[in-house]
């Protein structure tokens, strides 16, 4: 088995597919900490919320007056 990329008590980093593929192969040894969870968790939806302002911002740029 390959070892993880990183330890519970590091960050996920990476693209989407990276930062999943790292959760699974944590999962897979046993529980995680709720606290590291929630950390995770904060730093995905915080950077959901940045794109999903920029984004915005792109949308009203092309919209036609």
């Amino acid at each position: 088995m390959t070892e993880p990329t990183t330890s519970p008590t590091d960050d996920l980093h990476g693209t989407a597919d990276e930062r999943v593929a790292q959760l699974a192969r944590w999962d897979a040894g046993g529980p995680l900490p709720a606290e590291w969870l929630r950390r995770q968790l904060d730093a995905a939806l915080a950077a959901w919320a940045d794109d999903e302002t920029t984004l915005d911002i792109e949308k009203e740029a092309h919209t036609d007056f």
